[in-house]
């Protein structure tokens, strides 16, 4: 890892605080949908082409040299995020056999670019959200315990017990599982309580609001 790209990427970053993505769009030769419909992922889009993530999207990180994850949270003007923070994927076959060490989820938290965007009362465009803070994050050692914890609870009481299709929202304290599927329709492989194969939703794992909020809070 080279410190003067590091020092490149943050001072970029750190540059856009204030910036509205539409004129960052703009700059970038990009259309600005308006309203709310087929917007989702825009935002982080743009963010991408600006800080020059590769396009195409390969499974390591979004800043492969340096090994940072870029993530975009839409937050009040206090910092707050609005949604949850999509994490990865989840192959519910193949997660069962998966420690927290060897994980997918924590080769993607290992370092986390977050860059937090305001969304304004009334804003009638995605492209009014503002960069707000942007903040360089690893877990320490009270993240990593915790992001663990819910990990294995995920893994050792619902994936290995055949058990996927109970899982809710409301489990994990910083880690939850979420549907992640385009419709009731898409489904992955997986087995029942049973061992028999079956199908189920495509989830993946999310950092709760609470947890990202914590992080940004911390400067």
């Amino acid at each position: 890892m080279s410190a003067e790209e590091l020092d490149a990427l943050l001072a970029h970053a750190r540059a856009l605080v204030g910036v509205e993505l539409g004129e960052l769009a703009d700059g970038l030769g990009l259309p600005v949908p308006v309203g709310r419909v087929r917007t989702k992922g825009w935002s982080g889009q743009v963010i991408e082409h600006e800080l020059g993530v590769a396009a195409g999207g390969t499974r390591g990180p979004d800043f492969a040299a340096l090994g940072i994850e870029l993530k975009t949270v839409p937050v009040t003007p206090a910092l707050e995020p609005l949604e949850s923070t999509a994490v990865c994927q989840i192959d519910p076959i193949a997660i069962a056999g998966e420690s927290w060490e060897t994980s997918y989820a924590r080769a993607k938290l290992a370092r986390v670019l977050f860059v937090a965007l305001a969304v304004p009362a009334g804003a009638r465009s995605v492209g009014e959200r503002q960069v707000a803070a942007v903040r360089l994050w690893s877990p320490d050692a009270a993240d990593e315990a915790v992001l663990r914890a819910d990990f294995e609870l995920f893994v050792r009481d619902y994936y290995r017990r055949g058990r996927a299709a109970e899982i809710t929202g409301h489990l994990g304290t910083a880690l939850q599982v979420r549907p992640k599927g385009r419709d009731a329709a898409d489904l992955r492989d997986a087995y029942d309580a049973g061992g028999r194969p079956t199908r189920v939703g495509k989830h993946g794992f999310y950092l709760r609001p609470g947890f990202v909020a914590r992080v940004l809070g911390r400067g």
